[in-house]
């Protein structure tokens, strides 16, 4: 028993002063908030939790993808998904493309891919005047002189007429299209935007007591449902967790998914072109320093990726726009050891129009020393412009996972494989996760099983983890075999390029493969 006067307390017990909390941590007054909450039992205080059937982390292409694909099907018409994302998705599903210019944030989408968006009516929600179309790839090696010329025309599935192998959009138009179809469908989706993932819990005998308390299904629930703690002081138990939230992902973490792989040491960089003509065919050339691509827009428009160290991708991002153009197009002909000259020269900090005069001399003699028939052209069109202010650059990685399932948790896209952009199949290996798990999700609603059951989440783990591994594997060999500049490997890689450019079926097979 005590009496209370100031920060003094009398311990009537043995009459001599005793030291109060507040007059003990009054020098410290984070350790004395610290003592506040914790001295007390904390749960009471905590906001009621709230059932979900599936929980999806993440609102970019992929989470978007999934979240729309279930609300657009009648099996999963009554149960409660949530979308949590900390970006302002609202804004994203309002945005208005600009009439003048393209976002350098690009994807590739095969044309199996956007069959499957078309069947749930998604594809159409997006702003499909600024897709484009492309039915042609051209690939070249600057050291050995190999070429492999991929078009539509060799598959052997016959192409619908209004469709092609695959197709370029803007990363925020297909957002903004998956997005708008999940606000505009009759569905029980509950976005969470602005919210971040404070914590995820692996649940407890007492937090299934609440979630039974509040939703009158005490006798239904499994113990060790997740239970995920935002930001905005709301908690969720799911009865299963999809992490869609990229190579960061918490929800991979906290499932205890160990992951594995390499870094590139190089950087992407992506800008928006303007070309001198218009193009619908899409180029890669292999340099020493990395891939270059160019992929068509409408309008004369064209998205460039460069994979380049990072001392080269800090020189290209900080030219200035005529010589980035000029050095974009000096990249896509000339010998690499002319671009080491045009690199060095740039590092001398020689002005724009030095730059550019010395890249145009270059290009009319290596013009002249290699006429080109335009109905074989190999090179893209000239780029007469950049766009401002889209010169982005990101890490080069990849990344594999033990395994894409655990306890009523599955992962999707960047949070379960991350590979080199080089051949344009990131998000399209993401949606192909999607529709595996759709599927195998849908059988499960339609059978009476437990949607987070290990017995059902297996099945999407067998199916996509081996092609998944295989096509990781695939294009990091590719890059490390086009990285290599020792003359013999050169050579033999060019001899491999050119004999496949003179068979169709193999031709055939990798358009189908890869491009469709």
């Amino acid at each position: 028993m005590s009496l209370y006067k100031g920060p003094i307390r009398i311990c009537l017990s043995s009459g001599r002063p005793a030291i109060s909390p507040q007059l003990l941590f009054a020098r410290s007054p984070s350790v004395w908030r610290i003592w506040r909450r914790y001295s007390h039992d904390s749960t009471s205080s905590l906001p009621p939790i709230e059932l979900y059937d599936v929980a999806i982390v993440g609102g970019g292409p992929v989470g978007c993808a999934l979240a729309g694909t279930l609300s657009s099907m009648q099996a999963f018409e009554g149960m409660r998904i949530a979308l949590i994302d900390p970006g302002r998705l609202s804004v994203t599903r309002q945005w208005k493309p600009p009439l003048d210019v393209y976002l350098s944030r690009t994807l590739q989408i095969t044309a199996r891919n956007k069959r499957f968006l078309e069947k749930c009516g998604i594809w159409a929600r997006c702003y499909t005047d600024r897709v484009q179309p492309c039915n042609r790839a051209v690939v070249t090696d600057a050291l050995g002189h190999g070429t492999v010329d991929l078009a539509a025309s060799g598959t052997t599935r016959p192409v619908l007429p209004e469709e092609s192998v695959a197709y370029m959009i803007e990363t925020k138009n297909f957002v903004s299209g998956l997005l708008q179809s999940i606000h505009n469908t009759d569905t029980n989706i509950d976005l969470f935007e602005r919210v971040k993932v404070v914590e995820i819990d692996g649940g407890s005998d007492r937090a299934n007591n609440e979630t039974a308390n509040t939703t009158a299904d005490r006798g239904s629930l499994a113990p060790s449902l997740p239970v995920i703690s935002l930001s905005c002081k709301r908690r969720l138990r799911a009865r299963l967790l999809i992490g869609a939230d990229g190579v960061n992902s918490c929800v991979r973490k906290y499932a205890g998914i160990g992951t594995y792989g390499t870094e590139y040491s190089q950087f992407g960089l992506v800008a928006t072109l303007c070309l001198e003509d218009l193009n619908s065919t899409a180029y890669q050339r292999f340099l020493p320093t990395g891939p270059i691509a160019m992929l068509p827009f409408p309008g004369g428009f064209a998205n460039l990726v460069w994979s380049l160290d990072q001392n080269l991708v800090q020189l290209l991002k900080t030219v200035p726009k005529g010589a980035f153009a000029s050095l974009a197009n000096a990249a896509f002909r000339l010998p690499a050891y002319e671009m080491e000259y045009l690199y060095g020269l740039a590092r001398t900090g020689v002005s724009e129009s030095e730059i550019i005069a010395e890249v145009k001399w270059r290009l009319e003699v290596f013009d002249r020393s290699r006429p080109i028939q335009p109905s074989s052209r190999l090179f893209p069109p000239t780029i007469a412009a950049t766009s401002p202010r889209s010169r982005i650059s990101f890490p080069l990685r990849m990344r594999m996972v033990d395994s894409l399932i655990a306890n009523r948790v599955a992962l999707v896209g960047d949070a379960g494989h991350v590979m080199h952009p080089l051949a344009g199949q990131g998000l399209n290996m993401g949606l192909e996760d999607v529709q595996c798990l759709v599927d195998i999700l849908e059988h499960a609603v339609l059978t009476g099983e437990d949607i987070g059951a290990r017995s059902v989440l297996s099945r999407y783990n067998k199916q996509r983890y081996v092609r998944n591994l295989a096509m990781q594997g695939i294009v990091d060999k590719t890059w490390h075999i086009f990285g290599a500049s020792i003359p013999p490997v050169a050579a033999v890689r060019s001899q491999v390029m050119n004999w496949l450019d003179m068979v169709p079926a193999a031709k055939r097979l990798l358009v189908e493969n890869v491009m469709a």
